[in-house]
């Protein structure tokens, strides 16, 4: 069993200091950009990834990109910087096979860490050297499974949080928090790097959630094997988070998508405190939520359906009925 470890700022920026000079030429990341109906030049994560990219020194640079274009039908993606990998999935199978291929991409290829981006997410000029630093400070430690940086949407952090017992996000870590969290904590996927080997241990990402709730039930599944998230604290990206936008960014196809996911997640790893969680949670969205975010009348007749579907039906009924959702869309 692994054994969780405490790294205080001082001891980290140390660490930083007497590891990293002679590790950080070794440190191998393999990262990818999950791009829908975006071309690769007009890609935020793209862009601002390369800018990073022309911050390091040669000495520095041990990192390969993939990109992984899950728009429908397959687009033309132009030209693209030299020694950029390009994969085309025009079946569009989500997030969780696409960041599962380049697992298996980073494995055969014997990297350490493997990052994941959105296509929206803008990295600081300053990410790539930041990030490789800190993960080659905590390399020679197997516990931290996972780093995370401070993550910003409409001026609001949305990533990492502590989770309580019952599945909920709780406060954000303190501000400049460099370290590992000694408990549960959660990140979203994009600009979260994982260890290739963690990863690996836990049966990389569940593919029936393959968009919502993939990365909290990655991060659920590595602590359950005693991995910790390392929380980056000296590290900001912003991200586009389409949930606090209902009206123009999440319609309601997409927002059933995302009740039946939650409803799911809920199902299968929350215990009854959980379970009554969600239940508390739909309903502040019906009084509350859907108007804050600019939900329209379908959104409201979607809260309600996955309301009554949590009081009167069992939970043997919620997921048979998610697994025909899950068989629907392989079929697909």
């Amino acid at each position: 069993m692994l054994r969780r470890i405490r790294i205080t700022p001082r001891t980290y920026k140390l660490l930083q200091f007497d590891q990293a000079n002679s590790i950080f030429g070794t440190i191998k990341l393999f990262a990818v950009i999950v791009l829908y109906k975006v071309r690769p030049s007009e890609s935020v994560a793209l862009n601002t990834f390369n800018a990073a990219m022309s911050s390091l020194a040669q000495s520095q640079v041990n990192v390969k990109l993939l990109l992984y274009d899950n728009t429908p039908g397959g687009q033309d993606p132009g030209e693209l910087p030299s020694g950029v990998l390009y994969t085309s999935d025009i079946r569009n199978g989500g997030l969780a096979k696409a960041y599962n291929h380049a697992l298996k991409l980073a494995h055969e290829e014997g990297f350490d860490w493997l990052l994941t981006l959105d296509q929206d997410t803008s990295l600081p000029t300053d990410f790539l050297s930041k990030l490789i630093r800190t993960a080659a400070s905590v390399l020679p430690s197997p516990s931290v499974g996972a780093i995370a940086p401070v993550a910003t949407s409409d001026g609001r952090i949305v990533s990492p949080k502590v989770i309580l017992r019952a599945g909920t996000l709780g406060k954000s870590f303190p501000d400049g928090f460099i370290g590992p969290s000694l408990k549960r904590a959660h990140a979203i996927n994009s600009a979260s790097t994982i260890r290739v080997s963690a990863l690996e241990a836990i049966g990389g990402y569940d593919p029936r959630f393959n968009l919502w709730f993939s990365d909290i039930l990655m991060y659920n599944r590595l602590y359950r094997y005693n991995y910790c998230l390392f929380v980056a604290g000296d590290i900001h990206v912003k991200h586009e988070m389409s949930g606090f936008d209902l009206k123009t960014r999440s319609t309601p196809q997409r927002y059933r998508d995302i009740l039946q996911t939650e409803e799911a997640f809920y199902d299968e790893e929350m215990d009854g405190v959980g379970k009554l969680i969600v239940l508390l949670k739909l309903i502040y969205r019906l009084v509350y939520g859907l108007h804050h975010t600019g939900g329209s009348l379908p959104h409201f007749k979607l809260a309600l359906k996955f309301l009554c579907r949590r009081i009167f039906y069992s939970r043997r009924h919620r997921m048979r009925n998610w697994e025909q959702v899950v068989r629907q869309r392989e079929a697909m």
